[in-house]
Parts: C-alpha cells; sequence; structure tokens
C-alpha cells in the first residue's frame, strides 16, 4: 500500500512520486521468481534421489531370474552371438590382445545402461541447472558448484550416447538415418525449454538462419561423419582418431584465419600424430573407411567452430552466457537438421532405407520397443551432451574446455573397451595414452605461450 502524499505537494511532484512508488512494486515479484529458481536445483536433486533409492529398494525385494544370465549372454541386445558381436566390434580376436572381462557374468550391452532413475535424475539436475542459471547473483552455492554439476552432466550424458549409439548402429544400418534422427531429437527439447520458460526464446530472422546455414551443413556433416565411423570400427579408435581434431583446428587455424602459434605449440602435436599412428596400426578393428569419416568428422567440426566463431553473434539468443548458449546450439541444430533432410532423405542408408534396415533388426531378433528405445534415447542423449558441453563453455575459458574434453575422451574409451570387451592390444593402448597425453600437453602448451602475447 502506497503511502498518501502530503496535501501540499503539487501535481508534478504528485506524478513523479507516485511514478517512483509503482516502479518498486514489481521487486517482490522478481524476489520471489528468483527464490523458485534456487529452491528447483535442491528440489530436483531430492526427487532424483528418491527415485534411486525406491529403485533400487524394488530391486532388492525381486526375486532372482533363474537362468537370466545365461539368457543374456546367449541373446545380446543387438540379437547377435558373443563371438559375432566380438568380430563386429573388433573385426577380429588375437590371443595376443587383452579383453576386458566382463565384470557382471554377461555381455549383453544394455546392462550398462543407466538406470531410469539415474536418467531421471541427470534430466531434473539439467533442468534445474538451465532454470538457476538466470539467476545472475554471485557468491552464492549455484556459483560454487555448477561447473561441476555442468561436467558431471556433460561426462554422463556423452557416455550414454555412445553406449546406445553403439548398440543401434550394430543392429540398425542407417547412419544417414541415425545422423537426421539424432539431430532432430534436439528440436523439441529445445522447444519445450522456451515453451516452459527455462530458457528465453531467441529472435532469430530468415537473413540469420541464412547466414548460419553453412554452421549447419558443417555440424550436420560432423554429425554423419561421426555415426559412420562409430558403426564401422570400435568406439575406442575412432575416439583415438578424434583426438585430432586439435591438430587439425590448429593447421586450419593457420591456413584460413591466418592465426599463426609459437613454433612450440605445433611441435607439441607431434605426439598426438605418433599415437594416432601406433594405435592405427595394431587396431584389430581398423578400417580404412572407419579412419576416413573419423578424420572427416575431425574436419567438419572444425569448420563448424570456424563458422560459429565468425558468426557467433547472430540473432537475438540472451544476455546471460549459459542461456546464449543454450539457445546458440538450439538454433544450430535446427538449422543443421534442416540442411542435412535432402541428404539424409535419398541416400543409401537414409530415412527412406530406414523401413528395410528396421525389418532387418527385427529380423535379427531385435525387439521392436527395444529398437525404438535405442533410437530415441540416442538422439536424447546427443542433444543432452551437447548442450551440457556448450553450458561448460560458458563458465570457463577454451583452455579449461578443450582440457576438460581430453579428459572425457579418456573415459570414454576406458568405458567403451570394457562395455564392448574390445581386445586391445599393447601397441594399441601405448599409441591411445600418447595421443591423448599428446593432446593435453598441446592445449597447456598453446596456453602458455598465449599468455605471453
Amino acid at each position: 500500500q502506497l503511502a498518501p502524499c502530503p496535501a501540499s505537494c503539487s501535481q508534478t511532484i504528485f506524478d513523479a512520486y507516485l511514478a517512483e512508488m509503482v516502479a518498486v512494486l514489481p521487486a517482490p515479484v522478481a524476489a520471489g521468481q528468483a527464490t523458485r529458481r534456487r529452491v528447483l536445483l535442491p528440489a530436483a536433486v531430492l526427487l532424483a534421489g528418491g527415485a534411486l533409492v525406491a529403485e533400487q529398494l524394488g530391486l532388492a525385494f525381486q526375486a532372482p531370474v533363474v537362468g537370466k544370465h545365461l539368457a543374456q549372454s546367449q541373446i545380446t541386445a543387438t540379437g547377435l552371438q558373443p563371438g559375432l558381436q566380438a568380430a563386429t566390434f573388433a573385426g577380429q580376436t588375437s590371443v595376443s590382445a587383452w579383453q576386458a572381462p566382463s565384470t557382471r557374468g554377461t555381455t549383453d550391452e544394455s546392462s550398462w545402461e543407466a538406470p531410469t532413475s539415474v536418467i531421471f535424475a541427470a534430466t531434473a539436475l539439467a533442468a534445474a541447472a538451465a532454470a538457476e542459471s538466470k539467476d545472475e547473483a554471485k557468491g552464492g552455492l549455484w556459483e560454487k558448484i555448477k561447473l561441476p554439476v555442468y561436467a558431471s552432466l556433460w561426462y554422463f550424458f556423452n557416455v550414454q550416447y555412445n553406449i546406445q549409439n553403439k548398440m543401434l548402429l550394430n543392429a540398425f544400418k542407417a547412419p544417414w538415418a541415425v545422423s537426421w534422427f539424432q539431430l532432430a531429437a534436439g528440436i523439441p527439447i529445445a522447444m519445450l525449454m522456451w515453451t516452459t520458460g527455462f530458457v528465453k526464446t531467441p529472435k532469430v530472422t530468415s537473413a540469420d538462419v541464412m547466414k548460419l546455414a553453412p554452421v549447419g551443413a558443417a555440424f550436420a556433416m560432423g554429425q554423419v561423419a561421426t555415426v559412420a565411423s562409430l558403426g564401422a570400427v570400435a568406439v575406442s579408435f575412432t575416439h583415438v582418431v578424434k583426438a585430432l581434431e586439435p591438430a587439425v583446428n590448429a593447421i586450419a587455424s593457420a591456413l584460413i584465419l591466418g592465426q599463426v602459434f609459437h613454433p612450440m605449440v605445433y611441435a607439441s602435436l607431434a605426439p598426438v600424430f605418433l599415437g594416432v599412428a601406433l594405435a592405427s596400426s595394431s587396431e584389430l578393428s581398423f578400417t580404412m573407411f572407419g579412419f576416413l569419416t573419423a578424420m572427416a568428422s575431425n574436419f567438419f567440426f572444425v569448420t563448424r567452430n570456424v563458422l560459429a566463431t565468425k558468426f557467433g553473434s547472430t540473432g537475438d539468443m540472451g544476455t546471460e552466457k549459459t542461456e546464449r548458449k543454450t539457445n546458440q546450439l538450439a538454433v544450430l541444430t535446427a538449422v543443421a537438421t534442416a540442411v542435412l533432410l535432402p541428404a539424409a532423405l535419398f541416400l543409401p542408408g537414409g530415412l527412406l532405407s530406414a523401413p528395410a534396415a528396421w525389418n532387418a533388426a527385427l529380423a535379427k531378433g531385435v525387439p521392436a520397443s527395444k529398437l525404438a528405445y535405442m533410437l530415441l534415447s540416442s538422439g536424447f542423449y546427443f542433444f543432452m551432451y551437447q548442450l551440457s558441453s556448450f553450458w561448460v563453455l560458458s563458465c570457463v575459458p577454451p583452455i579449461t574446455h578443450s582440457v576438460l574434453n581430453t579428459l572425457k575422451r579418456v573415459v570414454i574409451i576406458i568405458v567403451s573397451i570394457v562395455v564392448f570387451r574390445t581386445p586391445v592390444t599393447p601397441q594399441s593402448a601405448a599409441g591411445t595414452a600418447i595421443a591423448i597425453g599428446g593432446v593435453l600437453l598441446y592445449s597447456l602448451t598453446k596456453a602458455h605461450y598465449s599468455k605471453k602475447k
């Protein structure tokens, strides 16, 4: 309630007084919204934790199923026998190759999928994180924990994506269709974030879309090349080759942008090339197609990064860093989906080939429900790991993001070797370690000489 203006005040003073009083009225509303946003994070954690406990309690009271592990070891999620599946993922077997033991008494990769409660927890945490990012107050709890939260989500969704994607590609032989579906899956997620108010709706004109078309094309082709490589060779080997992306970026920056680094920066790339060469020469699943498509994905994603830097200010994507990064990814995903559609529709392994690939998967014994789940979940994981990666980039410098990305690649390589029981030779393991270590050395060397400028 406003206090009365003194009777002696003039109409002009009264108008100014009234305007001043009215201007402060929305403050409690804004404060209430900020309070609700701060409550979302602990509420999401508690809710997810409760769901996890409930699920584990439910499993504890279930009677064991006789012969369950035997059935799982005989029939995998992809409908292939374990021996055939090992040949699919590793090309061949060798007595000199180390193979990850089956720690769960089964070779069923689906047993490594995250439980529903964990997926729900991660999704709830991501939603709470998106809401919390609107509150720009500094020094609070969220400011202290947001980077570990973002990085954990990034690693979790990326690992789950690689597991689901490999299982899907082993059963569903339509890489162009898979690539398009995984890109398109981000559109309804982005629309849900906009309609619920978690993220401000961006303002993009048709001219902005045309500017972003080359960026979207590079993004789409990078995704297609990555999916093709993951379907052709072991997941671990694809990520070893993709460790060359910083090297490709350094060379492209010099040739295209004229950005030349210190000679020691280029010298630090030598271990990366050496490591990839060692890993490739002894990789049991090696195919030239898998290697070339992994390299092609490096070139396409570097092109995307260069073009994204050039057109980074296109459109009104919001003011807060996390919100702006979220909208940039959402818009870029929609553009990439549209750009990829003509090729994904008509090329072999595309959308027109999807019904035949679906029927072939069913003929191998893959249930339709399982196939649909792998298709949908891989798309969900793909967008969410990209989104959380953008969130990490919104709160750390590029060098820190590069180091975290290198560590993430180590996690994916180790997890994929264990999950898919990929045979690894000593030379391949040494090459992988040298390549990953070289990427870390390059990142630190680049940061060191950049500070001296």
